[in-house]
Formats: C-alpha cells, structure tokens, sequence
C-alpha cells in the first residue's frame, strides 16, 4: 500500500516582503563567506527561528491590522489583540530568539535589556570585550533603547503582568497599542536586527582573506532592495 504524501503551505509570508528577503540573504550568502560553508548551521538554525517564531507571526498580525484598524465594524478588542500580537512576538524575536543568534556569533548583548546602571556598565564591558566593533555602535545601541524600552514595558505592563501594576502606568503605555506604532516597531526590529548581524559579521571578518561586507549599489539607489549587502575584493594599495 502507497502512502500518500500530502503537501501543506509552511507560510504565506514570502520572499515578497522585504524583512524575509533580507534576513535570508544574510543567512545565506554572507554566513556562507563569512564561514566558508562551515560551522553556521546553528546560526542559521537560530536566525530561521527569529523569523517563524517571532517576526513571521508578528508580520501576519500586523497586516491582519492593517485591514481592520480603520473599520468602524470591527470591535475594537479584536483590534487591540492583533496590536498585542504584534508587541509579543516582537519581543520574542527580539529579545529572546535574536540573542541565541548573537551569541552563536560570539556576542553578547544582554546587557541591552537591562536596568539603566548595568546597561551603562555593559556598553563600556562591550567596548573593551569587542574592540574591532567601532564605538559608534554602542551609540546606535543608546538610541535604539528607547524603541527596546518602550516594545518590552508594553508586553511587560500592558499585555502581560497587570497584576499589581501602577494604573497610571498601564495607562500611559496603553497609548502605544495602535497601528501606527507597531508600524514603527516592526520595522525597528527587523532593521536593528540587520544592521547587528552585519556589523557582528564585519567584525568577525579576517583580513587576511581580502573581502570585505559592504552595501550594494543596488540597495544605494533602492532602499527596498531585496538585497543589502554582500562580499567584495579590498584591493589594496
């Protein structure tokens, strides 16, 4: 007797849109240069799961949203889930699937996440623990935590924990569960997320190979280019 193969859809999120197309390339092509084939498995692995278990589902959510935030029909509780949606699974690649990936690269990004005085220790720890990574990028870590702040108080206080929570706060933060914020955030996320891979890859390069990351011209004259960045020769001087 022949057993019958039945074929399921994994995902209807694609290659079309620009987070997928981005993330894949850097999983693909720059891990594949950067290793040479070898030993990126289990980054790509963690990268495959920062895509179907955090950003995947919080894109799907976020374009369920997008059909019905400005419907006057649709009660505005189920609204406000698919805004949760979103805040949850943003924090779930963000800060729990995206720092398995740093850390299988060999970093470590923790102290991001942290309260103020241990975040500030962290970023000088990274200075000195890192020196290859330009200083500039701690600077970009700085500006980011307002956005890292504000997606995880949100799922902290709002959506999960309410217990016991000061009501002004809860208050205060549940101005953030609209559209257009999560707009925001989605593409924060996955952008930081980009840039971090590359700049840790970059770092990780070695010279005595003379490639170099660097970004295409392509992606110059078409930010929505599904392809950002990729090897190229260092000629030297």
């Amino acid at each position: 007797m022949k057993e019958t193969i039945v074929l399921k859809k994994f995902s209807d999120v694609g290659m079309g849109e620009l987070f997928m197309s981005r993330l894949f390339h850097f999983q693909g092509d720059i891990l594949n240069g950067l290793f040479g084939g070898k030993d990126k498995e289990d980054i790509q692995q963690a990268i495959m799961k920062v895509l179907f278990e955090g950003l995947e589902p919080a894109f799907r959510s976020l374009r369920g949203l997008r059909l019905k935030w400005h419907d006057d029909q649709i009660p505005e509780r189920e609204k406000i889930q698919l805004v949760e949606s979103v805040y949850t699974y943003l924090v779930i690649a963000f800060k729990d699937r995206f720092q398995d990936v740093v850390e299988k690269m060999g970093f470590e990004i923790g102290f991001i996440f942290q309260k103020q005085d241990h975040f500030l220790k962290g970023c000088q720890k990274f200075k000195t623990q890192y020196p290859k990574i330009d200083t500039a990028f701690i600077d970009t870590i700085i500006e980011d935590r307002v956005w890292i702040n504000l997606m995880i108080a949100v799922r902290n206080n709002v959506i999960d924990h309410q217990a016991g929570k000061d009501p002004v706060v809860i208050s205060r933060l549940s101005n953030f569960l609209n559209l257009n914020t999560v707009e925001v955030l989605f593409e924060n996320c996955w952008k930081t997320m980009e840039d971090f891979l590359v700049v840790f890859a970059d770092s990780l390069t070695d010279p005595k190979y003379g490639m170099k990351i660097l970004e295409l011209s392509a992606y110059a004259k078409n930010k929505n280019n599904p392809e950002r960045f990729g090897w190229f020769d260092v000629i030297k001087k």
